[in-house]
């Protein structure tokens, strides 16, 4: 690729007409990318248009959920060092669009020692902050802070609506403990006349677990939570394996219900639950790319996605997959600024915009073929995002 400035509709040799420029959106002085092509030359602008990041400050965690890639993973177990969050901090000011932050990833955030000071330095951008918790450590300190430094959603991770269940999913938590964290913040927050954070429930389904999606809306209710997210498995062992619901053909859907009432402070919210599909099919659209969302780890990798923010193994349809990690950059070495602009990230977002990657789900020759044991792709930008349940929406992420 090579960079090309568009100056009042023309660049070098290449003139683009003024009508052209506004068709596109492009302005005079719009710095563009040059992609040479074998039908052509593909032209991508580069806009510093990231809205959206997920932060994963930790990959600690105080659980062992069976679900969980931490217990079949090599990576290492460590904290965001508050060198690289300021680092971070600063990069993140220098990003225009910028309108939200989700604290998560494969970790506790409230685990991290300064989760509460990072959260406040946050608090300064002006921006939506919303926290992915398994709501363990959610006491009542902790949720007086989220209150005061006007974090505006919580979302809190809740494999089974009894207590057996959840005790056996979520090992090292108890159903009672979550439930007491989310009401109590409830009734801070009632106290301080405020409806934020507003509460989510995250909900993987499970074969396990499946009986109780119905119960979901009545405990949302219950919790004046607003939003469930019912997402399903990504399976990294044989055992788990077995708990999937979706297929590669068509299956029944989830059961489906309607809204509920989530009083939020002097507004009386509706409820919504929000499903995944439940098979394989030919549509496939990327959530990270499609909304502007980057990823950064631990350690100021900068990944496209959850999916290849980490290196771990994954059965697809009874198939082994290992995903290696994948980042273009880090932020402490390289601004965000940068890494956003780079020609690799730019031409990779616009592959998967596309979708410029086979189905290996469907293909003849996925039982021998020794490529889709890994995340390299027969054609294509590789890293392949050939097999990724996030794009078919069956993985959801808040």
């Amino acid at each position: 690729m090579e960079k090309i400035t568009l100056e009042e509709g023309e660049s070098g040799s290449l003139r683009l007409p003024s009508a052209l420029c506004g068709r596109y959106g492009l302005e005079p002085g719009q710095e563009l990318l040059v992609e040479r092509t074998s039908s052509g030359l593909a032209l991508h602008p580069l806009r510093l248009d990231v809205r959206k990041v997920y932060l994963e400050v930790t990959t600690r965690c105080n659980l062992q959920c069976r679900t969980c890639v931490r217990n079949i993973w090599d990576d290492p177990l460590e904290d965001m060092e508050d060198e690289t969050f300021r680092r971070l901090l600063a990069q993140l000011r220098e990003l225009p669009g910028l309108r939200e932050i989700v604290l998560g990833g494969y970790g506790e955030p409230l685990a991290h020692p300064g989760i509460l000071d990072y959260l406040a330095a946050i608090r300064d951008l002006g921006i939506k902050i919303t926290l992915s918790t398994n709501g363990v450590l959610l006491d009542r300190e902790r949720a007086k802070a989220l209150i005061d430094l006007g974090v505006n959603g919580v979302t809190v991770s809740m494999d089974g609506t009894d207590p057996e269940t959840f005790a056996d999913v979520r090992r090292g938590a108890t159903l009672r403990t979550v439930l007491e964290n989310i009401e109590s913040l409830n009734g801070i927050k009632a106290a301080a006349g405020t409806s934020i954070p507003r509460v989510g429930i995250e909900f993987v389904a499970l074969r396990q677990n499946q009986d109780q999606l119905s119960e979901l809306p009545e405990l949302a209710r219950r919790l004046a939570a607003n939003r469930i997210i019912v997402t399903h498995l990504l399976p990294h062992t044989e055992e788990m394996a077995e708990e999937i619901l979706y297929g590669r053909d068509a299956r029944p859907p989830l059961p489906a219900a309607s809204g509920w009432p989530a009083r939020g402070g002097d507004w009386l919210l509706w409820g919504t639950l929000e499903l995944p599909r439940m098979h394989w099919g030919a549509e496939r659209r990327c959530r990270f790319v499609g909304s502007t969302a980057l990823v950064v780890g631990w350690d100021g990798g900068v990944s496209p996605c959850y999916a290849l923010s980490h290196s771990y193994p994954y059965l697809i349809f009874g198939r082994r997959k290992q995903v290696t990690r994948y980042t273009f950059g880090n932020v402490n070495d390289t601004s965000l600024r940068s890494i956003w602009t780079s020609a690799d990230y730019v031409r990779f977002r616009a592959e998967v915009r596309r979708f410029n990657f086979p189905s290996c789900v469907d293909c003849e020759l996925r039982e021998t073929c020794d490529i889709t044991e890994s995340n390299d792709g027969c054609w294509g930008w590789c890293p392949s995002c050939a097999d990724c349940l996030w794009a078919q929406d069956i993985v959801r992420c808040p």
